[in-house]
């Protein structure tokens, strides 16, 4: 029996959703309470990549986090659009927690593993893209 890799699609689609899940909460964090947030960092001062305002930053990663989300709800109803914001949200994801090592290296590692997971598993085992809109058809 050949495998049609919906293992590895119902794994990306739950692992994108669990990935959002933690950058919306982390997202919602930041916004909502950057002094406690800015108190982890040394001398309470934020060194940031792209800005050093931990709210913007919040932001950033609450978006990111909702459409994670959206990804995996699509991926989950077979969608190819929900296959390509998914792959694409995965990598901004996994590019923003190394962006993030230096202040929470294990975390960032963890996410980043779990980007790569979700890639791999949309892209290696998602189908060709013409058996995506076949399955659209026939449905």
């Amino acid at each position: 029996m050949e495998s049609d890799g919906y293992g590895w699609k119902v794994f990306a689609g739950i692992m994108i959703l669990i990935a959002g899940m933690f950058n919306l909460i982390d997202g919602l964090r930041a916004v909502t309470n950057a002094s406690q947030v800015l108190s982890h960092f040394p001398n309470g001062v934020a060194q940031l990549p792209l800005t050093n305002n931990v709210k913007t930053w919040g932001w950033v990663v609450l978006i990111v986090g909702v459409i994670m989300i959206l990804a995996g709800l699509l991926i989950f109803s077979g969608n190819m659009f929900g296959r390509i914001v998914g792959v694409i949200a995965a990598g901004v994801n996994a590019i923003l927690q190394l962006a993030y090592m230096d202040h929470n290296s294990f975390w960032s590692l963890t996410i980043v593993l779990v980007d790569i997971l979700v890639i791999y598993g949309l892209v290696a085992h998602g189908g060709r893209l013409d058996e995506w809109s076949d399955e659209q058809q026939v449905a």
